[in-house]
């Protein structure tokens, strides 16, 4: 089973993972979905940790009470009439204000950090080679993270199925606009 040495090295250098031709394609590939009202509102090159809703509530009144600058941001929103509804936030910091030689609100932390090193995909998970405890980890198969990684790839999942209900709730307000004919698919 993984231990995190709380070396903080995932919690001072964090995001900056696109190059430029990423950013620029992850940019593009928003701006084609625009029409829908969904807006990417800060760059690629500046994501650094996604936060939902709630735990940037949890965090705002914990960073309150314990006195510690909290600045997220809002990254990617969805235009809803006359509302502007944020689906994901962003940390908005390289160096979590929360990490002081380790995790002051570690009870607490948001999904992202629960599940670090790993990364759901589609149908499978894959270690980040940031943290240097993973790397000493020779994996051969998802069964092999599964198993050594079991808190982690729980956290994955409902991380992986948080996002996915935002990807939903898009494919039906497309349904929706193309069945009222607001908009048109075209191949």
């Amino acid at each position: 089973m993984f231990s995190c040495k709380r070396c903080g090295i995932c919690c001072t250098n964090i995001g900056g993972r696109f190059s430029e031709e990423e950013s620029k394609m992850i940019e593009q590939a928003f701006k084609r979905l625009e029409f829908l009202g969904l807006k990417l509102l800060i760059s690629p090159r500046k994501f650094t940790l996604p936060l939902f809703k709630d735990e940037v509530d949890r965090l705002k009144k914990l960073s309150e009470s314990m006195g510690i600058e909290f600045k997220p941001v809002p990254k990617l929103a969805l235009l809803n009439g006359n509302k502007l509804e944020i689906l994901e936030w962003d940390l908005n910091n390289r160096i979590c204000p929360f990490y002081d030689e380790g995790c002051v609100v570690y009870r607490y932390r948001p999904l992202a950090c629960r599940s670090f090193p790993v990364i759901r995909r589609m149908d499978s998970y894959e270690l980040l080679d940031l943290c240097p405890e993973a790397r000493k980890i020779h994996v051969k198969s998802d069964d092999d993270i599964k198993r050594i990684f079991p808190e982690e790839c729980r956290n994955a999942d409902i991380f992986f199925n948080r996002i996915n209900e935002i990807k939903k709730a898009l494919a039906r307000r497309l349904e929706e606009g193309v069945a009222k004919g607001h908009f048109r698919i075209e191949f």
